[in-house]
């Protein structure tokens, strides 16, 4: 067993180190953080709710890539605190912590004797379950390794805070600074009271007097660069709830401006009626397994979410749970799956999903038969169950109004992406009940021998050719605008079915630009 970690390393020399939150219980999300830079990762379990396997998948990934994964409790119970740490976390940080007494319980929690109090188990994954590791060496080492938080979050905490600092084994301190504005009677205004402002500085002050790394906010260039000047090194650049909610708003809201700027925006607001009447409609994907996500993204005025169960693992459990997640902020919701078959779109449809997107049509009659599994009959062939999620668990209506609606609202995307659908797309175009139409460039250049060779002539002609006859046909065509400035080209192409990006572009293309930009800063002030 390797006795490191690195951040505690940083703490001890107090060198500036980047923190993330993680307030979204999907190991993806760390995964994105820390292959972006993050050296620790933060699972706020006072907050936001994380199960004992959320918290152990989130900690492997996060160990594996070689980053600190901490978690920050509620609950300051020693019985809580050392069962995380058993769980393989390097460590805890703990909010509003009012004492000495307080202080010392968290240490004796996440230390093994004669540090601490800490239950011993060598077998447990934070032992590696005991596989390959002498007993009495990880009980002298594995304390050199964790690390201990403390939060000051109260005016108590405040006045406490020369007798905690003297409890031995903590690492660092951090201020919250909305609890601890909240504590002297005046909630939100840490940034901006007079009496809050000098109290925090006077308790960064001591901190740093006594010897401890402390956190600050570090959320831009401007943030970072006043917190290490004022000696803060434990730099908590964001979370993902804020990156999702920060490139999403401003995403979607750019697009919506290019649309109305381009005199489009049309006179509906239900997106199935914008969509069948060639309105522009904003639809993202979303490909992390995450109903607050889909939340957000409804929330910040997609028209559409598609959730992308072709490439990325979803269970149903978590499909249906997105979809109540959308439609509970008034959204729609089209699932593009993995499986085209009768049963599967049915089953899909059953969850109660708006529609589908049919990856790697090969033909007219293919296409033909994922419209008809998509609908009842006499249109097709859908399994009828009128008590199903998708229809109410058969409230407010009867089977035969269901089904009559159901047929009226269910909308059915295809994806003409290989040469075969190409070859027989005048066909294809021909079928009664397609919304739309998309084309997947990765899998079309692949088809013709090309892959990923987009800007091939032959692949551009091929594309430029398929969308003519889209737009000819009078069939909305999917388009992938990626950024504000895209918007407009895409729409004088005449696609209005607009793909502003995904949660996982959105999570990579934002992590590493703020990470980056930390990075540069804390380069420059060391200079």
């Amino acid at each position: 067993m390797e006795y490191k970690n690195s951040a505690k390393d940083k703490y001890q020399q107090h060198k500036p180190i980047m923190t993330a939150m993680m307030r979204f219980a999907n190991p993806m999300l760390a995964e994105i953080m820390v292959r972006a830079g993050a050296e620790s990762v933060c699972i706020d379990n006072e907050h936001y709710p994380f199960t004992d396997e959320d918290i152990v998948n989130i900690c492997r990934t996060v160990r594996s890539l070689g980053a600190e994964c901490v978690v920050r409790l509620g609950d300051k119970r020693l019985e809580a605190i050392y069962r995380v740490m058993d769980m393989g976390v390097n460590g805890v940080l703990l909010p509003n912590v009012e004492t000495a007494e307080e202080a010392q319980m968290i240490v004796d929690a996440v230390k093994y004797p004669p540090v601490g109090r800490r239950g011993c188990c060598p077998i447990t994954r934070g032992a590696d379950y005991g596989v390959g590791i002498d007993t009495l060496e990880y009980y002298s080492k594995i304390n050199d390794t964790t690390t201990v938080g403390i939060m000051i979050e109260s005016k108590k905490g405040y006045e406490n805070l020369d007798e905690i600092m003297k409890v031995k084994g903590i690492d660092y301190f951090t201020i919250g600074p909305s609890d601890f504005s909240g504590s002297f009677g005046k909630p939100g205004q840490a940034g901006t009271d007079p009496e809050i402002k000098a109290a925090m500085a006077d308790a960064y002050d001591r901190m740093l007097k006594a010897g401890y790394s402390i956190g600050g906010l570090a959320y831009n260039p401007d943030q970072t660069r006043q917190a290490i000047r004022t000696g803060k090194t434990f730099l908590n650049v964001g979370s993902d709830l804020q990156m999702i909610t920060r490139q999403f708003a401003e995403h979607i809201s750019g697009a919506r401006e290019e649309i109305k700027k381009a005199g489009l925006s049309g006179t509906h607001s239900d997106p199935i009626e914008k969509l069948r009447n060639n309105e522009p409609v904003i639809a993202p994907f979303i490909r992390i397994a995450e109903p607050a996500i889909a939340e957000v993204i409804a929330m910040n005025g997609a028209d559409f979410v598609i959730l992308d169960d072709e490439h990325f693992p979803f269970s149903d459990k978590e499909i249906i749970n997105i979809i109540r997640a959308v439609h509970g902020r008034g959204g729609k919701i089209i699932v593009r799956p993995h499986d085209k078959s009768k049963p599967a779109i049915g089953r899909i449809l059953d969850m109660g999903a708006d529609g589908i997107m049919a990856p790697q049509i090969s033909s007219a009659a293919e296409a033909e038969a994922v419209v008809k599994a998509a609908k009842y009959g006499p249109e097709g062939y859908r399994g009828l169950c009128p008590i199903a999620a998708g229809a109410d668990f058969g409230y407010g209506h009867s089977a035969e109004e269901y089904a009559k609606k159901a047929n009226e609202r269910i909308v059915v995307g295809i994806m003409v992406e290989t040469k075969s659908a190409v070859d027989d797309l005048d066909a294809i175009l021909a079928v009664p009940g397609i919304d739309y139409i998309a084309v997947g460039p990765s899998d079309l250049s692949a088809s013709y021998g090309l892959p990923g060779q987009y800007d091939n002539p032959e692949i551009k002609k091929i594309i430029e050719s398929v969308y003519a006859k889209v737009i000819a046909a009078g069939i909305p065509l999917f388009g992938m605008p990626y950024s504000d400035e895209e918007v407009k080209p895409v729409l004088d192409k005449g696609m209005r079915v607009l793909c502003v990006g995904s949660d996982v572009q959105y999570m990579v293309w934002g992590w590493n630009e703020l990470i980056a930009g930390t990075k540069k800063v804390i380069e420059e002030e060391s200079k």
